[in-house]
């Protein structure tokens, strides 16, 4: 099937800043206790929370990649989606259980009027291999929604409830795997697709910027807020060297690696920002913060090398540079015990070892092309 070349429209954009901003007031439930450490229920829920707004987000960018949303019809399901966007993220609270009657409602509403746009996308056609696809993703969608829904019914035990949400959730976040063939029959514009994910990604870095503006006060400027900025800085420049030099973006592909690991670089990203915030403001725990600054850390880079090994421009062995670079994160990680009571000079080693392993892509990069 032959794939036309489509650009980012300003209702692709418009729709994407209120995710933006949702998905950046998720950081919110992740408060620092007076033990200084942040819970286990805060991380599992900014995890879920997370998904809920990936996977929203997703199956509207993913029909938007594959079908034209010019025409006016498209327009009002966009504006439609994203009051109820606005309201999904006017529902994130500490206390979930208080507020899962409008937040799971608000999600079933979504999946449903996405649903009805691949539905009738499917009765607009009579090309077998789209009616399939919008079909199989409809159907899905409408589970979904009446899971949801079943959710917000006055039984059980919220956890019991909880439970039915959080599964109607995966099954739709996950269930593109399973329609991989379908999928590949009618392939993803995938130059767009890429495009689509970086700007919404360029989206998460500028909140980051207003966390870095948090630490500062105008009288008193930290020389680990300027650390603080750089490293967002640098985690910028990573990202967009992946994207701009180490992806084909010409490629006839279903896009599931690019989709899926986009919510581990979403995740990793705000949650190493919210834990350097806290760093840079002393208020949480040193060694709490080095070991989930890892796993943040290991979740937006990996999530973005991945992109870069599945979707190499032409065939070649990533294998050497992924162990030694595995080595050198491990050396990282024990360099940031040691340092982690001094806050510059580990912010300092911080900015240093993501110069370094930027040097080290761009190396491979370059030898790839050789």
């Amino acid at each position: 099937m032959q794939i036309l070349k489509k650009e980012v429209t300003e209702f692709e954009l418009f729709y994407d800043l209120i995710f933006a901003y949702a998905i950046s007031k998720i950081a919110s439930i992740l408060l620092v206790g007076t033990d200084h450490l942040l819970s286990f229920k805060s991380l599992g829920e900014f995890l879920m929370l997370t998904l809920v707004f990936w996977t929203i987000w997703t199956y509207q960018t993913v029909f938007a990649n594959r079908f034209s949303i010019k025409n006016k019809l498209s327009a009002l399901f966009l504006f439609f989606d994203m009051f109820w966007v606005i309201i999904l993220a006017q529902s994130i609270n500490v206390d979930f259980e208080r507020t899962h009657f409008t937040f799971a409602g608000a999600t079933s509403i979504l999946f449903f009027s996405i649903a009805l746009q691949y539905y009738l996308k499917m009765k607009s056609t009579d090309n077998e291999i789209i009616r399939k696809l919008c079909i199989q993703l409809a159907v899905v969608l409408v589970v979904s929604g009446v899971l949801g829904f079943i959710s917000i019914l006055p039984f059980g035990s919220y956890w019991l409830r909880f439970a039915i949400y959080a599964f109607s959730i995966f099954i739709t976040a996950f269930f593109p795997i399973v329609t991989k063939k379908a999928l590949l029959d009618f392939p993803t514009n995938f130059e767009h697709l890429t495009e689509r994910y970086s700007l919404f990604t360029l989206l998460l870095f500028g909140e980051a910027v207003i966390a870095v503006a948090s630490t500062i006060l105008f009288n008193d400027i930290q020389f680990s807020s300027v650390l603080f900025f750089l490293l967002i800085v640098v985690m910028f420049l990573f990202y967009n060297t992946i994207y701009k030099s180490g992806i084909d973006r010409q490629k006839t592909t279903a896009g599931l690696v690019l989709i899926h690991s986009h919510y581990f670089v979403f995740a990793g990203l705000e949650l190493s920002i919210v834990l350097y915030e806290n760093y840079v403001k002393g208020e949480i725990d040193p060694l709490f913060f080095v070991l989930c600054l890892a796993a943040s850390l290991i979740c937006f880079l990996g999530g973005t090398l991945v992109n870069m090994v599945i979707y190499t421009k032409k065939e070649y062995n990533y294998l050497p540079f992924i162990s030694k670079n595995i080595l050198y994160f491990v050396g990282w990680v024990v360099i940031g015990l040691l340092l982690q009571d001094y806050t510059a000079p580990f912010l300092l080693v911080n900015i240093l070892f993501l110069l370094f392993f930027l040097y080290k892509v761009k190396q491979e990069l370059k030898m790839q092309v050789e």
